[in-house]
């Protein structure tokens, strides 16, 4: 058999004097070694590998999701306090500068609606939220592998 360049056993017994001299069988032994390659199928073991992690991938995209959501909503909900502060005062206003030319009960209806309008888009922005940041996971589930 022709010795390989390569083979760490015939590097490691030309370098060890201890190897040397005993004159060990180098080349059967890797004959041995290289004819005792197994065909893997990748394939079917990276199937394998995956349906045994998909659990813990699930529950770490879960958790994943949860620190977003909630680093999201913190995010969000600091200038909340302000916006509300600001419709407030913007419906007062409005209320005032109505009432001068308006009767008292449809201004309080003008105000009224204005004021359920924007509590519901506001509510149905920071509803948003969670599906805004759960569309990413969504979009890499669906594409086709």
């Amino acid at each position: 058999m022709t010795e390989r360049q390569d083979n760490p056993l015939a590097v490691h017994v030309r370098e060890c004097a201890d190897c040397r001299d005993q004159a060990m069988p180098v080349e059967a032994l890797s004959a041995v070694l290289d004819s005792g390659a197994l065909a893997i199928d990748t394939g079917a073991l990276s199937q394998h590998a995956l349906a045994r992690l998909a659990p813990e991938l699930q529950r770490r995209a879960d958790a994943l999701f949860w620190r977003r959501l909630l680093r999201a909503l913190a995010v969000a909900l600091v200038p909340l306090p302000l916006v509300v502060i600001a419709d407030l005062r913007l419906l007062a206003w409005l209320y005032d500068a109505a009432a001068t030319w308006l009767p008292s009960g449809l201004v309080a209806y003008l105000v009224l609606s204005y004021a359920a309008s924007l509590v519901v888009l506001i509510g149905s922005t920071y509803a948003a939220i969670p599906l805004l940041l759960a569309r990413p996971v969504a979009a890499a589930e669906a594409a086709p592998a």
